[in-house]
């Protein structure tokens, strides 16, 4: 019964949330899904035996924490993002047109890269720049080598893919 309370009010405020996720998160599309984490979360959370005295507050906490969440996720997700200058490096005394190829080359695989799924970007960066063995990237990464193999198969695949379609455009 206080889910259905809780839902009702956030339905009834869910235009106010949203201004106030928005500007903590900037973007009203970002500030709709700050308000449905937080509402999946209160949902979960709450009981009937749970009695909120201010039931407006603790909504308004709970966006204001699930726009905190989003934000933290972000910026993990941008820190793992591939840099052209991390992975491109100009050789002293190279001819400047083959110097000029290899970084649009570089630049388009870091493309590619950033639209893989982190733990996959991430696996594939760590195995062929970084030189790291499957073992090693589980054990980072937290999951098994067989899911590490996956990773890099797929990001290999990905890339491979869209260097295709490139090439016939």
């Amino acid at each position: 019964m206080l889910n259905l309370w809780l839902g009702d009010l956030f339905r009834l405020h869910h235009d106010d949330f949203v201004r106030y996720a928005s500007r903590l998160v900037g973007g009203r599309d970002n500030g709709e899904e700050v308000v449905q984490n937080a509402y999946v979360r209160v949902a979960g959370r709450a009981s009937a035996a749970t009695v909120i005295d201010h039931p407006k507050a603790y909504l308004i906490t709970a966006t204001r924490n699930a726009a905190v969440d989003y934000i933290v996720r972000q910026q993990a997700e941008w820190s793992r993002r591939v840099d052209i200058e991390d992975i491109a490096g100009t050789g002293v005394g190279e001819d400047p047109t083959i110097t000029l190829d290899h970084r649009h080359r570089i630049a388009r695989l870091a493309v590619l890269l950033n639209e893989l799924p982190a733990a996959c970007r991430e696996a594939f960066i760590m195995n062929k720049v970084e030189g790291r063995t499957h073992r090693e990237i589980a054990k980072h990464l937290g999951v098994s080598i067989s899911m590490v193999e996956k990773h890099i198969i797929r990001a290999l695949f990905h890339c491979r893919d869209l260097m295709r379609a490139a090439r016939e455009i």
